[in-house]
């Protein structure tokens, strides 16, 4: 039987089903996380699926295509840009406060929130043009004849799944984003940490001050007399302004990542 003779009409389009079965056109490879073809929603209820089952596989590779696509450039733009700030931030505030630890929460609820709305910002657009490409290129050669109906009908299943799956993407980057500002930052901060453990080490009954900042140029003298650090640790509302980092709204709705969630490749 001629393929193009299979063609039926489902849904107010024609698609049919090729001889090849979609995997080995589209061999699994890695997903970008083991998981991923669990997490991502397919509408069973697509006429394009009914017909053709084995297709509705091709999904989660599009949405994986889609994710390697954009996620470089999001990781290292949001990363940089808010460790940066992060450190420049609680180097200020804390350079007086001689806990560490401390001082390391601190940074680690700032750059935690600041990467992930930076990530969130970012990646959605692009995500969503690459999803529609991506689903759009693996699905069309299973819709041969290409019509007027075929690719008005095609448009709308791609404008289902993308829509559905974005964001599914949005938040696998904002977790790979976040994972390494944490990360990232922790070397950042490094010295400061260490200069620390140093002092309480030689003089644990001194007072602290990061000699690095105290002695800067400009800084706290131009800083006015509110935002100048003060002796001794922080105070309760000081810490509170970094903890309320953890309760910012981000506008978006994040998708519920499982918490045994890997790393992403």
């Amino acid at each position: 039987e001629d393929d193009a003779q299979r063609a039926a009409a489902v849904g107010g389009y024609h698609a049919y089903a090729p001889p090849r079965d979609p995997l080995l056109a589209h061999p699994p490879g890695e997903f970008i996380i083991p998981t991923l073809p669990s997490l991502v929603t397919i509408n069973h209820s697509i006429p394009l699926f009914k017909l053709q089952p084995s297709i509705r596989a091709l999904v989660p590779h599009a949405v994986d295509r889609a994710i390697k696509e954009v996620i470089s450039a999001v990781v290292e733009r949001s990363v940089t840009i808010s460790c940066l700030t992060t450190r420049e931030m609680v180097t200020k505030d804390f350079a007086m406060e001689a806990d560490e630890n401390t001082l390391k929460k601190a940074a680690q609820w700032m750059v935690s929130s600041v990467a992930g709305s930076l990530a969130l910002v970012t990646c959605r657009e692009p995500l969503r043009v690459s999803l529609t490409n991506h689903v759009w290129n693996l699905l069309s050669p299973y819709c041969p004849s290409m019509d007027v109906n075929d690719t008005a009908a095609l448009d709308q299943v791609v404008h289902i799944l993308s829509s559905e799956n974005l964001e599914l993407g949005c938040s696998l980057i904002e977790k790979a984003v976040v994972d390494k500002a944490l990360r990232d930052i922790e070397v950042s901060i490094a010295p400061a940490l260490e200069a620390r453990r140093e002092q309480r080490a030689r003089n644990p009954n001194a007072q602290f001050y990061d000699p690095n900042y105290m002695q800067a140029s400009r800084w706290p003298q131009a800083l006015p007399e509110m935002l100048r650090p003060k002796p001794g640790p922080v105070s309760a509302q000081q810490l509170k302004v970094y903890k309320d980092f953890n309760t910012l709204p981000t506008g978006t709705t994040r998708v519920r990542l499982p918490a045994s969630l890997p790393p992403l490749n």
